[in-house]
């Protein structure tokens, strides 16, 4: 095995690693920023810089960093004048707890604030012709007019009020709670560039009731109209998204795709403001699968026409040409993803892009016609690149970061699914791994469902892993995206069924190659992946040495009402589906050693789950302290992932601890400060 070190062997460098988390193009393309997230200076947080990276050839200036908060910025937008739009903390004098926009020149200058609200900004979007601004944030429903809205904000921290009164669902979202303001669409005129003490004048545009929740809001390029998704909850907690139009000047709301039974989401306006792409998906139940349906929607006659219709994949980030002919996405594709290209006039779909790497931010700089995004990999971290739709050539953008070397090699292959159909998946090996010297096997399930081992990922990196000596198997079963519709159909009404036979037949595939040690192998899993690791714990016996679960579904009966996507999961989940696939009916089946992780702040899959499975899984091992195997890892402040970096160095430090003493024999230490 490999001896030279790296940040992957140490996990204190590992968490510490910058990295880049966004990219953006300013509308004339004459401007590309980067998001660069790395420690505070006190080490226990992390922040984000925003940098200035060359654009285009001949552009010789080196990457610059362009702010400096002591607790990070985050990118909001850039102006037609190439004025950059931030919100960060930092300390203006004011006694408030306001967020603040701060806009940084083009020409030089210092950073100041332009606008400042109690609820914060999101979705901001620019008109690339009028420079007008729109913008959602909260409004209080009750509040009589701004002054009122301010106030009730004021008195409710300043009295530390945190009741909430809810009239419908749903009441939570991922980690924060919903309410008590109503996400309402703000509109500004551009800034006077002559006045360098001007301020935006934020006119609120929409007053939507608290059952509707807004999304997606893009302003066209005249700025007279918005569009927006509007998700309305219609009976119960049935509640379905529709795409509405907002009229700036009057702010009439129109809606221009709505359907009951089905959602209907915004995907990209086009530049020319002729036309809209939109996404369709039908309510799920066990019977129907999640599937995503793309139309152009014809914003002079009204009509929708279906496009895209030889793909039936997921479409992610998408930007539309000037002349509005060609329209360019990203999307999972085949263990992997992909830039695509599609021909509005014709409706047809092709990939521009080729290899082993997955893109992401994905902007177009109208000048030259090239496409610029984040690129990363299994083995790679995002890294910024330039695409030629043209050539198909991909080029590295200068950036301030290097892609640090991984201490094994990656390789894929496929085996056949009981159906005949091809499972693929991807292999991290050590470095001297032979027959002679085989490596233990770590299989990691990956969450979603929907989703795919496609990508580099600081949260579950299996290098940190394959640094330690294990090879690590990284399967995409059934329901996985990047496939094709067919693989979702498969596995959609047996959540324990087809993916865990795709899962076992990959797992005992690798065990049977020569670099893999066949008597030393554990499974670990979080959320869906966490569902899975607690079937496979309930139905392997003493096959694996161990299992993680991380954020895991354990009793689905309970889970399918308390998380926030209630609504998705309660009609996937039926009944039927519950008492056939619970993992929670099999505790008393589980035999290997498990260590549950579980975050207090997970909404989407609740802290219950994790409570439940500890006790029920003590319970039925009926053992005392001293000889109880299993662990719980539980972090109060923490969501459905581990994202503070002292925490993520705790969560690798103590899975790879637990992993070695079960898999290896080896007495590894748990970090101290667990205490």
């Amino acid at each position: 095995m490999t001896e030279t070190a790296s940040i992957f062997h140490d996990l204190t460098q590992f968490v510490a690693e910058p990295r880049f988390s966004g990219l953006a193009l300013s509308p004339a393309g004459d401007r590309r920023i980067a998001v660069r997230t790395e420690l505070n200076h006190k080490k226990n947080a992390y922040m984000s810089a925003l940098w200035e990276l060359p654009c285009g050839e001949g552009d010789t200036r080196k990457p610059r960093r362009l702010t400096r908060g002591l607790e990070g910025e985050a990118l909001a937008g850039i102006t037609n004048e190439g004025d950059i739009l931030f919100t960060a903390k930092r300390e203006t004098g004011d006694d408030d707890s306001e967020q603040r926009l701060f806009l940084l020149p083009n020409g030089g200058g210092e950073a100041r604030v332009v606008a400042k609200r109690h609820s914060g900004f999101a979705g901001l979007s620019i008109a690339r012709e009028s420079g007008h601004i729109a913008l959602v944030s909260g409004v209080h429903p009750h509040a009589k007019d701004a002054e009122d809205d301010a106030r009730i904000a004021k008195e409710r921290e300043d009295k530390k009020f945190t009741g909430i009164l809810h009239t419908g669902y749903p009441v939570r979202a991922w980690d924060h709670d919903l309410g008590p303001t109503v996400s309402q669409i703000f509109v500004a005129e551009p800034l006077d560039a002559e006045d360098d003490d001007a301020q935006l004048e934020l006119r609120q545009l929409t007053h939507f009731a608290p059952y509707e929740r807004v999304s997606g809001a893009q302003i066209s390029s005249d700025g007279s109209s918005v569009y927006a998704t509007l998700t309305r909850t219609v009976r119960g907690t049935d509640a379905f998204s529709t795409v509405i139009k907002v009229d700036v000047e009057s702010g009439k709301v129109t809606t221009l795709a709505e359907e009951d039974g089905a959602h209907h989401m915004l995907e990209a306006v086009s530049p020319a403001g002729d036309y809209l792409l939109l996404a369709r998906e039908q309510a799920v139940s066990r019977t129907v699968p999640l599937k995503l349906e793309y139309s152009i929607y014809d914003l002079g006659t009204h009509e929708r026409t279906a496009t895209a219709t030889n793909f039936s994949d997921w479409i992610g980030d998408a930007t539309i040409t000037p002349c509005g002919k060609s329209l360019y996405f990203t999307a999972d594709h085949e263990g992997r993803g992909g830039i695509f290209k599609l021909d509005t006039e014709e409706g047809t779909v092709e990939l521009l892009t080729e290899g082993k790497f997955h893109y992401s931010h994905l902007a177009l700089d109208e000048r030259s016609g090239t496409l610029v995004a984040l690129q990363d990999a299994i083995d790679q971290p995002p890294l910024p690149v330039r695409l030629d739709p043209d050539t198909r050539e991909v080029s590295r953008i200068d950036a301030p970061l290097e892609a640090p070397e991984v201490p094994g090699d990656l390789t894929e292959f496929s085996i056949e699914a009981e159906d005949g159909t091809s499972v693929r998946s991807w292999l991290c090996v050590p470095s001297g791994a032979n027959a002679e010297n085989p490596a233990p096997l770590l299989l990691w399930i990956h969450g979603g469902p929907f989703g795919s081992w496609n990508s580099w990922s600081w949260r579950w990196n299996p290098w940190t892993a394959v640094a330690r000596g294990y090879a690590v198997l990284l399967p995409d079963p059934a329901i996985s995206t990047g496939y094709g519709q067919q693989m979702i159909d498969r596995g959609w009404d047996q959540l324990g069924g087809s993916p865990f036979d795709d899962i076992m037949r990959a797992t005992k595939a690798a065990l049977e190659r020569p670099e893999i040690d066949e008597t030393k192998k554990a499974a670990l899993g979080g959320s869906y992946g966490g569902y899975m690791a607690n079937w496979v714990a309930g139905h392997t016996g003493d096959f694996f040495d161990c299992i993680v679960t991380h954020a895991s579904l354990w009793n689905i009966d309970q889970f399918r009402h308390t998380t926030d996507a209630g609504q998705h999961w309660g009609a996937h989940l039926d009944d039927a589906h519950v008492a056939e696939y619970n993992p929670a009916d099999s505790v008393g089946e589980i035999v290997a050693p498990m260590l549950v992780i579980h975050g207090d702040k997970d909404y989407r899959v609740p802290i219950g789950e994790g409570l439940r499975l500890w006790y029920e899984l003590l319970e039925a091992s009926g053992k005392s302290p001293e000889e109880n195997p299993h662990r719980f890892l539980y972090f109060p402040n923490e969501n459905h992932w581990v994202l503070t970096p002292n925490n993520a160095f705790t969560w690798y430090s103590t899975v790879l601890a637990f992993v070695d003493r079960h898999v290896k024999g080896m007495e590894t230490d748990y970090p101290d400060l667990l205490g």
